[in-house]
């Protein structure tokens, strides 16, 4: 039973649900990080941008540690955990940014960056423990809804987020801080988060709608786990996506410190609602090509990552062209406004970067889902993309915190962008498969996959084989995996 475009009855053991549930936390953790970002650096003053930046470059060095093995930690003690302590982190970072914005005293923000991460309640685990829920919960024809689903409620927690502050400065003109207020409510809100990581669970005890669980997946000792993290870097399909790891998300940091330069705190809220608005109308057209099983997986890359990746080249060009003139030294005196002739030019400009940059990311998560099914596999992918991710990012915050020129900073992101698509487009056009079923172990097969290929699905320990036999062995084992899920489910 579903309640309609393709979402099934609420159920706490639903890999959708799951999945739904991991898409809040990245709201209410990467969302009001982001919308935060957005406002400028400490919450909105243009002058203290280079100390914030130099917290979030701190921040996202350690945050890279942590995601590089943050598969290790969520295979070894479960996503809950995993995601709770990736939820507890932000608590302190937003309080930081708070206590800095009304203090003025730059060593808490800087020493509270490194502290999340030391602890392990990092940034980091929760976007692993999100990416693992979208790329192995989903069955393969509906991982663009789960990829968008988790992305967009993220998009959600920033528009929130974004909209908070709009609501309170909607008749402020000039470049102030945000209102203590607006730190409350985040921090409230991330610790309803820590609540909801609790309801996470293993794919084991996880259901879909045939009665099937996702995968069984046998426990393993740590070192174990960190051998198979290890052997995640030396896939030379992530190796030759690093470019486009490393700049994924260097549009929010970039974003957000030419915000803060140009415009007034009222505009910054605008652009910021409203770029994530439009994201997540976006992103859900773009799961209508992504799960359109009419055509071959490797089309659906191809097509995906054009109509991606040649709008963020333009948006880089564009903004090369924009910010030639522009010295960071010199930020213009009053801000530019909402109502000033010149707004509507920067309006689009920041549309186009910034939703084409966040479906680029949709992108690399659905190609990351298309090399494999295996949820341990699938905790180590994350866990490198989102490391490079974050190295990438500190890197850009460090630079941005040196003020050097935009012009620079938008060349550079072009350059790295153009790689990565480069990359993604080889990989496009000769190395995504049509499926993975049936070809790795502790993978659940759904039953109508099982009943439309007439294969054999492969027991650990038994040789492949088309014998009566092995048919009926392989359809036992099927059965079993399947009454262990109902039982579960029941």
């Amino acid at each position: 039973m579903a309640y309609g475009l393709g979402i099934p009855k609420l159920r706490l053991n639903s890999p959708y649900w799951q999945n739904f549930i991991g898409g809040i936390l990245i709201g209410l953790t990467g969302g009001l990080y982001a919308a935060l970002n957005l406002l400028g650096a400490g919450g909105g003053k243009p002058n203290s941008f280079q100390v914030v930046q130099t917290a979030n470059a701190t921040l996202c060095a350690v945050y890279a540690v942590s995601a590089w093995f943050g598969g290790t930690v969520l295979n070894t003690i479960g996503p809950a955990l995993t995601a709770f302590f990736g939820v507890i982190g932000y608590i302190l970072y937003v309080g930081s940014l708070w206590y800095f914005d009304q203090h003025g005293k730059e060593t808490f923000p800087i020493i509270a960056a490194v502290c999340v991460t030391l602890f392990q309640i990092s940034a980091g685990l929760i976007y692993v423990t999100s990416g693992y829920l979208s790329m192995s919960y989903s069955e393969e024809n509906e991982r663009g809804k789960f990829v968008a689903t988790s992305i967009n409620l993220q998009a959600t927690g920033a528009a929130i987020g974004g909209l908070i502050p709009l609501i309170i400065n909607h008749d402020k003109a000039t470049s102030a801080g945000v209102p203590a207020a607006v730190y409350i409510v985040f921090i409230v809100m991330d610790f309803v988060g820590c609540a909801l990581a609790f309801l996470l669970r293993p794919p084991e005890k996880v259901v879909r709608e045939d009665g099937t669980n996702i995968a069984v997946v046998k426990a393993r000792p740590f070192w174990q786990e960190l051998k198979g993290n290890l052997e995640a870097f030396k896939d030379w399909r992530m190796i030759v996506m690093i470019p486009a790891f490393a700049v994924s998300e260097c549009f929010l940091v970039y974003g957000g410190s030419a915000n803060a330069f140009r415009n007034s705190l009222r505009a910054r809220s605008l652009l910021g609602f409203c770029s994530v608005t439009l994201q997540i109308i976006c992103g859900w057209a773009l799961t209508l090509l992504l799960d359109n099983e009419k055509l071959r997986r490797r089309t659906r890359a191809q097509i995906g990552l054009a109509i991606t990746g040649i709008p963020v080249m333009g948006a880089y060009i564009w903004e090369m062209v924009r910010t030639r003139n522009y010295d960071r030294n010199n930020p213009p005196s009053p801000p530019l406004d909402w109502n000033d002739p010149d707004f509507g030019a920067i309006f689009v400009l920041f549309m186009l970067n910034w939703v084409s940059c966040s479906l680029f990311q949709y992108m690399i998560l659905y190609f990351l889902g298309c090399f494999t099914n295996n949820p341990r596999v699938a905790a180590n992918n994350a866990g490198v993309f989102r490391g490079f991710m974050a190295a990438g990012e500190a890197i850009d915050f460090g630079v941005d915190s040196m003020g050097v020129p935009f012009l620079k900073e938008s060349g550079a992101l072009f350059a790295f962008y153009t790689a990565g698509v480069i990359a993604m487009g080889y990989l496009a056009l000769f190395h995504i498969d049509e499926t993975k079923y049936f070809t790795e172990e502790e993978v659940t097969i759904p039953k109508h996959i099982r009943e439309e290929h007439d294969h054999t699905i492969v027991i650990e320990g038994m040789p492949q084989s088309t014998s009566e036999t092995d048919e009926e062995a392989a359809a036992a084992t099927g059965k079993e995996a399947t009454g262990i899920a109902e039982e579960i489910k029941a």
